[in-house]
């Protein structure tokens, strides 16, 4: 694919459509795939994270306003760098939280289908790991509530949602605090490791703060964390791609080169729970499964996975 193609539009009306063009390109892949998903807040800049790994500029569409400029979820399946005969499968997801759209529940169906479709999850945020970012983690818990819900005739283990979650990157965008935890330097891993302490207490208060981090620290236990400087002049920001390299910091090219390195080594290509390596055409009945009014379908994809 020479650019990206939509797979699930999302309508003004806020309903959701598997684009039958996407599928017919992930029926030819015979490849096992990595899939890589980004979600986050809109206007976050998270196109611009998944063009470079793509290795291009520009693909994705970035915007300049603050309009949210991706609907629903698009792809672009690229040979994968790294891993000969593999096909590296990269989703940018629909900004979470768009005033236009003010819809909770279709924001839990994105982010629902990301985790569920995704080898790595890359949670895309700006400026601090505070406590507003992490209780928009709350997908995850409304996803694992969801699926026990309609599976009423089972018992199911939280550890069982751990086997075919994704493993997790927390994207920190335009960072500029000291990485420093009682006086001594901290690292982007620790700093997340920090945020997601859990307080002791059984106070209102303290659950309510503790839910969100027992849910990432349960349901994401490989995790990671980048922390990215301003790329440039605030007045360029929504213009990355077409600046040229000379006009971006140094500091966010090498962070966001360690981050590409890290994904590429580290992401896992999407596997049955039976060991079954999927390929772009697995991927395809993963999603017509999944895919059902009021995400029933998640259920089902949960039984496979």
């Amino acid at each position: 694919m020479d650019k990206p193609v939509c797979l699930i539009d999302s309508t003004s009306d806020g309903k959701l459509c598997v684009q039958e063009s996407a599928v017919q390109i992930l029926q030819k892949i015979e490849q096992p795939v990595v899939v890589v998903s980004v979600v986050g807040l809109y206007r976050t800049g998270k196109s611009y994270l998944m063009n470079r790994l793509a290795g291009k500029q520009t693909g994705f569409a970035l915007g300049s306003t603050i309009q949210s400029k991706t609907k629903g979820i698009w792809m672009w399946c690229v040979p994968h760098p790294t891993k000969k005969e593999t096909t590296l499968v990269l989703l940018d997801t629909e900004g979470l939280g768009d005033v236009d759209k003010g819809d909770s529940k279709h924001d839990t169906k994105i982010f629902s289908l990301a985790v569920l479709l995704s080898s790595t999850i890359v949670l895309n945020s700006r400026g601090t790991i505070d406590n507003r970012a992490i209780e928009e983690m709350q997908y995850v818990t409304e996803l694992t509530e969801y699926i026990k819900i309609k599976s009423p005739d089972e018992v199911v283990d939280d550890s069982e949602f751990v086997k075919f979650f994704p493993s997790f990157i927390w994207a920190v965008r335009d960072f500029t605090l000291q990485r420093k935890i009682n006086g001594k330097d901290a690292t982007d891993d620790e700093y997340l490791e920090f945020a997601l302490k859990l307080k002791l207490g059984n106070s209102v208060q303290v659950m309510n703060y503790n839910l969100p981090r027992e849910c990432i620290r349960k349901y994401f236990p490989s995790r990671k964390c980048f922390t990215f400087p301003f790329p440039t002049n605030p007045d360029n920001v929504s213009y990355l791609e077409t600046l040229d390299p000379a006009e971006i910091s140094k500091p966010f090219l090498e962070v966001t080169d360690c981050f590409s390195r890290f994904i590429f080594d580290h992401s896992q290509v999407k596997n049955l729970k039976d060991g079954h390596k999927v390929t772009g055409r697995v991927w395809v009945i993963l999603r017509k499964h999944m895919w059902k009014p009021s995400l029933v379908g998640l259920c089902h994809v949960w039984r496979m996975l």
